[in-house]
């Protein structure tokens, strides 16, 4: 695990280091719907999940999660993001394989209608009172990724999964399509930790637009962490949970710390369930990067979420404060049936 997990850093590193093509651009946002994560009872924990993903999420918090699945599993998340302004949802699936792995697809989608584009009354004329700005057509931005990936577990304690995701992006008349790579594992070297590592865009990701325009993706490493411990007495179990994602590329204001060429966010989330004859509860919180840090505080934006659980069916809440853009409330839904067979691991 150590030579793998130390492999993995280094080709992220080595990666990210090589010198992009000269007809590749910095994106630094090209993609920037992949960062809003998936999945109301991740989101409701500040987005802490490398290390706890083993649902159909895990298409995109770890591919190494899907080795964990022992059934079929069907993931739906709606979220309005902003007071509404823009819809974001995702859609995946997935279902154990054999010799204890698992795969699955999935889809993620963020559209803004009604986006006014503006012009002046007489283009040929200058601006002035009897030449003003009016709104010449309405357009949208429609940006989705196809995710598909497989995961297998090693042994009892270590899981390696990888996924490929293919972008669209159309805006107005033009459009633009890419094509990346993900790895993750994860590590559970004793009961009640568990360890995660993800590299998104591991060859960094062009996204071409059909002006000729090309926009590179840098790699990003997520480092994850995870303490689990039942509580008898309670009937519960405390779940605590961090992260640190290390980009490979300078987004000003939008990081939270910066060492050299490398920029880093954090995410922490804490969840508690309470099993009511067989019905669970959970009550989240977290916090996840802000993009106003020297205004907002080191920890970021304050995250909240609840769940309910039965055996086949799961509803979840979160609700992501931001002090600017407005209040985010996301919802998802799990259905689960078909336990795994013995011949299938």
């Amino acid at each position: 695990m150590k030579r793998f997990l130390a492999g993995l850093i280094l080709l992220s590193v080595v990666t990210a280091s090589s010198t992009q093509a000269s007809w590749l651009s910095d994106g630094k946002y090209a993609a920037e719907f992949l960062s809003i994560g998936v999945d109301a009872r991740a989101q409701g924990m500040g987005g802490a999940y490398a290390a706890l993903s083993d649902g159909a999420s895990s298409l995109y918090w770890n591919p190494a999660g899907l080795a964990h699945l022992n059934s079929h599993h069907l993931t739906l998340m709606h979220a309005e993001q902003f007071e509404g302004i823009v819809g974001y949802d995702y859609l995946g699936y997935g279902r154990p394989g054999k010799d204890q792995s698992g795969w699955g697809f999935g889809l993620i989608r963020l559209g803004v209608d009604n986006i006014p584009v503006t012009a002046l009354e007489d283009p040929s004329q200058p601006l002035g009172a009897d030449n003003r700005v009016i709104v010449d057509y309405m357009t949208t931005d429609t940006e989705m990724a196809l995710l598909a990936g497989y995961g297998r577990q090693y042994s009892s304690k270590f899981a390696y999964g990888a996924s490929v995701k293919v972008i669209g992006k159309w805006v107005a008349d033009n459009s633009a399509y890419g094509l990346g790579f993900d790895l993750g594992v994860k590590y559970k070297p004793w009961k009640h930790f568990a360890f995660g590592a993800v590299l998104q865009d591991v060859t960094t990701t062009a996204l071409i637009w059909d002006t000729g325009h090309k926009e590179a993706i840098a790699p990003t490493f997520k480092l994850g962490s995870a303490y689990q411990v039942d509580i008898p007495s309670l009937i519960a179990r405390l779940t605590l949970a961090a992260d640190v994602d290390f980009r490979f590329t300078d987004r000003g204001e939008a990081d939270q710390f910066q060492f050299g060429a490398i920029t880093a966010d954090t995410h922490v989330g804490l969840e508690y369930l309470i099993d009511i004859s067989g019905t669970k509860l959970a009550l989240r919180g977290g916090s996840e990067p802000s993009r106003e840090q020297q205004e907002h505080g080191f920890f970021g934006n304050y995250t909240f979420g609840a769940g309910i659980l039965f055996s086949a069916l799961q509803i979840d809440y979160a609700f992501l404060a931001h002090p600017e853009l407005g209040d985010t409330h996301r919802v998802s839904l799990n259905l689960l049936w078909g336990k795994r067979s013995k011949k299938n691991g």
